[in-house]
């Protein structure tokens, strides 16, 4: 349940990431802004593609990473704002109508336009993430914001609702609570991101963010400030490491090396001749090869192209690549490649520009990084329910079920009206 937030509380933001796990904690000052009070990261391998795969261990670092920072902040921690892993979501668009014969619109027809859509008919197998009333239209008008006091004859909400693996959300609601945690809010991960990486007018016009981790590669769509779409695929940083590892026949470690240091999308003629020391796997004399950047870029490019493409036809399965989107962001680790960016250009055919957190203040310039998009967005999550109207996101309506219309659902939509 989307609540208000009380000005100068201090709030504990938990990033479960492929390759790290990030905690930062913040509060909002008296102009409603988030202030950094404390951030710490540490590397996981108990993470793939998304998912953990050690419970235990993860509790464990969890527990460790938490109790850092709570010293180093000052603070007691014991909620936290998490992201959500939503590979394994489905996006629902809903439409609820109900004849008005001429009628003023009031929250009556709201509450039966939404009680008409189907909102509640999840399969047991999945739990709802994030519900946002998009837009209204009338047999006059579309897209109408809030249609209170309008006259019409028909009312049809438009929401969009994203629902997630009930057995994956039982997984981590379980973890946080052996870490001595409870989870104050669930946000899908894409989601943090744009709220950190995206301008205002970027949320206005309409904007996909890409978000490039380590294990999987996210996408959100924001439109009008809201969140109009998100999903997910397993493919991320990590393979295009393993595909240096098979080509080159060499250890992790040096691979991933070779990726930050000399891997890009494109090659250049001179790339021939730069020649690059590349140890052997398994040598136990520390034999080396050289290989020149070309050989390196060859297996590079494919996996991007790939990841790219998978993120594309995803927007074209739920018929979003019919209306063109001129504005790309990328975010994430894996946006730091060279030549990613121009390539994302060809690709979705729009302007792309690479984005750091824009949205907070970030004393320390280290941490101001594109792989640190989800923990701050998180934090902003808090910021952007402070200062929207609730019409801006509706989630986790934990105690809500289908019931009369003036039943307990008027307690889900009395944070939007």
């Amino acid at each position: 349940m989307v609540k208000k937030t009380n000005k100068n509380s201090i709030y504990a933001a938990l990033d479960i990431g492929s390759s790290k796990i990030a905690c930062a904690v913040g509060k909002i000052n008296n102009e409603n802004k988030m202030e950094i009070l404390g951030f710490h990261f540490q590397p996981t391998k108990n993470v793939k593609k998304g998912l953990v795969i050690n419970p235990n261990e993860i509790t464990n670092e969890i527990i460790s990473i938490i109790n850092h920072i709570s010293k180093k902040t000052n603070t007691e921690i014991s909620n936290i704002i998490i992201n959500a892993n939503i590979t394994n979501s489905k996006s629902k668009f809903l439409k609820g109508k109900v004849e008005l014969n001429g009628e003023q619109i009031d929250d009556y027809h709201i509450r039966s336009a939404i009680n008409n859509t189907e909102i509640y008919n999840i399969n047991n197998d999945y739990k709802s993430l994030h519900e946002i009333i998009n837009h209204f239209d009338t047999d006059i008008d579309k897209k109408i914001l809030n249609p209170k006091n309008l006259y019409a004859k028909t009312l049809v909400v438009n929401i969009y609702q994203l629902i997630i693996n009930n057995n994956y959300y039982k997984s981590t609601k379980n973890i946080i609570f052996n870490s001595n945690l409870n989870i104050e809010h669930l946000i899908a991960s894409p989601f943090a991101s744009s709220l950190s990486t995206l301008t205002e007018d970027e949320k206005l016009l309409g904007t996909i963010c890409i978000d490039l981790g380590a294990g999987t590669t996210s996408v959100s769509i924001i439109e009008n400030n809201k969140l109009i779409f998100a999903d997910s695929i397993s493919v991320g940083g990590n393979n295009i490491t393993n595909d240096i590892v098979s080509g080159i026949n060499t250890p992790m470690e040096s691979a991933e090396r070779l990726k930050t240091l000399y891997g890009s999308v494109f090659s250049n003629p001179s790339d021939e001749y730069e020649l690059i020391d590349v140890p052997l796997l398994g040598s136990n004399n520390n034999q080396f090869k050289q290989i020149n950047r070309s050989e390196l870029n060859l297996l590079i490019k494919p996996r991007v192209e790939e990841t790219l493409e998978l993120i594309r036809q995803k927007l074209k399965e739920y018929n979003l690549h019919n209306k063109r989107y001129r504005r790309v962001v990328l975010t994430g680790g894996g946006s730091l490649l060279e030549g990613i960016d121009e390539y994302a250009k060809i690709i979705f055919d729009s302007q792309v520009r690479v984005s750091v957190p824009i949205n907070i203040e970030i004393q320390n310039e280290k941490i101001k990084k594109p792989q640190f998009s989800v923990i701050f967005g998180l934090l902003l999550y808090i910021e952007t329910m402070s200062q929207q109207n609730d019409d801006f996101l509706l989630q986790n309506k934990e105690k809500i079920q289908k019931k009369p219309l003036f039943g307990g659902f008027f307690s889900w939509l009395d944070q939007y009206i």
